[in-house]
């Protein structure tokens, strides 16, 4: 992998080969992220200047040791994964549990079956998922499909289910849609066990316009559940800190803040501790395709969750015992409880 390959595996922007006319323009805006900027920063002082070279020499002599080295220098001891970028492709070397992303069975397999079956076949999947293989909860994406203003009502969801309409991912289908999100938040409750749902800033393909989390209030002012906001709902952050603060069922992770936001990941990070409970907030790096990104993310956030927290209790809203507390929630005990890793 060349340095080019290099930043374009840490963007979630288009690649080259999706939009050939813009190539040049795609290859210097991702080269000028400050994100990147910062992760090769990042990399020359653990590799040094020629640290593409260093990398791969290591990447080939033992992948699995590289990745190590990596999640040991960030103190990064536990994973949770969403599941839905596919399998993993090597070993990872360190705990880790699995989410179940919904949509992936949301497809013309279940569209092909008649309507009560395909509800029984989703949920049917569902409770497998965590009863027989063990996987830590679910995942949605439906902001990415239809957004968050979701209505729960089985009449809309059979008409929209015969629906031909189409989009990018397949049958548009809001309503039933809507109605296997609505479900999921049924037999999460039963199960007890968590339930992420993308809220907020994503790559490419988010519908950014419908992806606040207070679209989600009618549905979780008295859930009896756990919600996890993911990504804060960035840039919609101040919503889901005090929905966090308002209902029980809500709690809020500042991934992808961290680390692609950079530094204002810690103007983020700050204004969520002024009213969420910090019982409820998590830490998460929402890192993909290289183990760099997750092994960045755990470095800016242990540096700006600490001046934070200085911060808090030099203003004597906290004071030292509760600061160490705090930390160690938000950096990996509430993810812990939650996820159970």
């Amino acid at each position: 992998m060349d340095e080019k390959q290099f930043m374009m595996a840490s963007s979630e922007s288009w690649r080259e080969e999706e939009l050939p006319s813009l190539s040049e323009r795609i290859i210097s805006m991702n080269s000028w992220r400050p994100f990147y900027l910062m992760l090769r920063n990042y990399m020359k002082k653990l590799l040094g200047e020629n640290f593409i070279d260093e990398r791969n020499r290591r990447i080939k002599d033992d992948p699995v040791n590289y990745v190590k080295f990596l999640m040991e220098d960030a103190k990064i001891r536990a994973f949770v994964i969403d599941e839905g970028f596919g399998k993993k492709e090597q070993e990872i070397p360190v705990k880790y549990r699995l989410l179940f992303r919904i949509e992936s069975i949301i497809n013309e397999n279940l569209f092909s079956l008649p309507f009560e079956k395909a509800v029984e076949v989703f949920e049917e999947t569902l409770r497998s998922k965590i009863k027989e293989e063990n996987y830590a909860g679910f995942k949605s994406i439906i902001a990415y499909r239809t957004g968050l203003k979701i209505i729960c009502d089985e009449n809309l969801a059979r008409k929209d289910f015969l629906d031909e309409e189409r989009e990018w991912f397949g049958r548009k289908a809001k309503g039933f849609r809507d109605y296997l999100f609505c479900k999921t938040m049924e037999i999460a409750k039963e199960l007890n066990v968590p339930f992420q749902v993308h809220t907020g800033a994503g790559d490419r393909d988010i519908k950014l316009e419908l992806s606040r989390p207070s679209y989600l209030t009618d549905l979780v002012r008295k859930y009896e559940g756990k919600i996890v906001l993911v990504h804060a709902g960035f840039p919609f952050h101040r919503e889901s800190a005090w929905m966090s603060y308002l209902f029980p069922s809500v709690y809020l992770d500042v991934s992808q803040i961290f680390p692609f936001a950079t530094t204002a990941g810690r103007d983020v990070l700050r204004e969520v501790l002024q009213i969420a409970p910090a019982n409820k907030v998590m830490y998460g790096s929402d890192a993909f395709e290289i183990p760099e990104i997750a092994w960045v993310s755990a470095k800016l956030f242990r540096k700006y969750i600490i001046s934070i927290i200085e911060e808090m209790e030099n203003e004597e809203i906290i004071d030292e015992k509760d600061s160490l507390t705090i930390i160690k929630m938000i950096a990996e005990g509430n993810a812990a409880k939650i996820y159970g890793v």
